[in-house]
C-alpha cells in the first residue's frame, strides 16, 4: 500500500510540475489543466504518509505551487487612475455548434447591450444568431473554421477601420474600431484543444496574425487553454495584452464535470473586470467584460 501510494504521488508531483514546461513543449499545457486535481492528490497522498519526512516535503512543495497559481491568477489591483477612463463592454460567448435554441442568448445581449460581441462555433444551425442581432450591431465580421462553426466579431454604434482577412483554417476573425480613444482592434478566437491536438501550431499561426495588427488589440474566445498555459502567454504577449480579471470556471470538462477555465478575454495591461453569464444553451458560460481602453499614445 505504502508503495502504492508514494508511485501516486511521485507521479502527481511530476505531471504538475510537467505542467509548467508548455514553453518546452505542447504536452505541458495539456498537464496544466489538471493542475489544480495534481496538487489535490499529491496533497493527499503526502497526507497518507505524514509520517514520512520526505512525503512531508513532497505535500509542501504540492500547496506550494497550488497557492502560487492560485494567487497569481486572482484579478490585479487596480491602479487609481488620475481621470475617468473611458471603457468598451463586451459580450464573449462560444454558443456551441449543434445548438438551436439561442433565443435567451439573444435576449440577454440585447439587454446588457454591450458594445462589441465576440462568438464561437457559428454554425449552419445557429446562424440566425447574428440575423436578429443585425439591427443593433451591424458590424459584423465572421470568419469560417471548421465542421465546429465559425468566429465573429460583432459591434454596435462603432464605425469600422479596417478589417483582418480571415486566414484558411483559423478560427481568427478581427476588425479595427474607431473608439473614443483611438483605433482600436477587435478579435474573436478559437483554438483547437491542446496536444495531442494541434493546438500548439494554430497559436503560432494566431501570433503572426497579430504581430500584423498596428495598434492596442483586445481579443477574447475560446482559448482551450487555461489560464497559466504557455499558448495564453504566447498571445497575450503579441498582441500586447494580459488576461482581465481572475481565473474562473467557464467549462465543465466531461466526464466529471470538472470546471477549467479556457474562455478568456485579453487586454492592453489586463486594466478590466470580468462577470461570469450563464451557458443558457451551451456548454460555455459567457463572459461580460468592462475594459478600460487605451489613450492615444498609450
Amino acid at each position: 500500500m505504502r508503495v502504492m501510494v508514494w508511485t501516486i504521488l511521485l507521479l502527481s508531483l511530476l505531471c504538475l510540475l510537467g505542467g509548467f514546461l508548455g514553453r518546452l513543449h505542447p504536452l505541458g499545457d495539456s498537464l496544466a489543466v489538471f493542475r489544480v486535481p495534481f496538487a489535490a492528490l499529491a496533497m493527499i497522498c503526502a497526507f497518507v504518509l505524514r509520517r514520512d519526512p520526505r512525503a512531508a516535503l513532497c505535500g509542501v512543495l504540492a500547496t506550494s505551487v497550488a497557492l502560487t497559481s492560485w494567487l497569481g491568477h486572482l484579478a490585479p489591483q487596480a491602479e487609481p487612475e488620475p481621470e475617468p477612463v473611458a471603457g468598451l463592454t463586451l459580450y464573449q460567448k462560444n454558443m456551441l455548434f449543434n445548438n438551436q435554441g439561442n433565443e435567451a442568448l439573444v435576449r440577454s445581449i440585447l439587454e446588457l447591450q454591450p458594445d462589441v460581441v465576440t462568438l464561437e462555433e457559428v454554425s449552419a444551425q445557429n446562424a440566425r444568431v447574428l440575423e436578429r442581432l443585425r439591427a443593433e450591431y451591424p458590424v459584423q465580421q465572421l470568419c469560417p473554421f471548421r465542421a465546429v462553426g465559425g468566429v465573429a466579431v460583432l459591434a454596435r454604434d462603432l464605425r469600422v477601420v479596417d478589417r483582418l482577412d480571415c486566414v484558411p483554417d483559423l478560427g481568427l476573425a478581427a476588425v479595427r474600431l474607431a473608439t473614443g480613444t483611438g483605433p482600436l482592434w477587435v478579435a474573436a478566437l478559437h483554438l483547437p484543444w491542446p496536444w495531442p491536438h494541434e493546438q500548439d501550431a494554430k497559436v503560432a499561426q494566431t501570433v503572426a496574425q497579430l504581430n500584423r495588427l498596428d495598434g492596442p488589440v483586445v481579443l477574447a474566445g475560446d482559448f482551450n487553454a487555461v489560464g497559466w498555459s504557455d499558448a495564453l502567454d504566447r498571445i497575450a504577449r503579441a498582441g500586447g495584452m494580459a488576461r482581465v480579471g481572475p481565473y474562473v470556471g467557464t467549462f465543465d470538462l466531461p466526464p466529471l464535470g470538472y470546471p477549467i477555465g479556457i474562455d478568456h478575454v485579453l487586454a492592453p495591461a489586463g486594466r478590466g473586470d470580468i462577470k461570469v453569464l450563464p451557458k443558457f444553451t451551451s456548454d460555455h458560460h459567457g463572459l461580460l467584460a468592462k475594459i478600460a481602453t487605451p489613450r492615444p499614445g498609450s
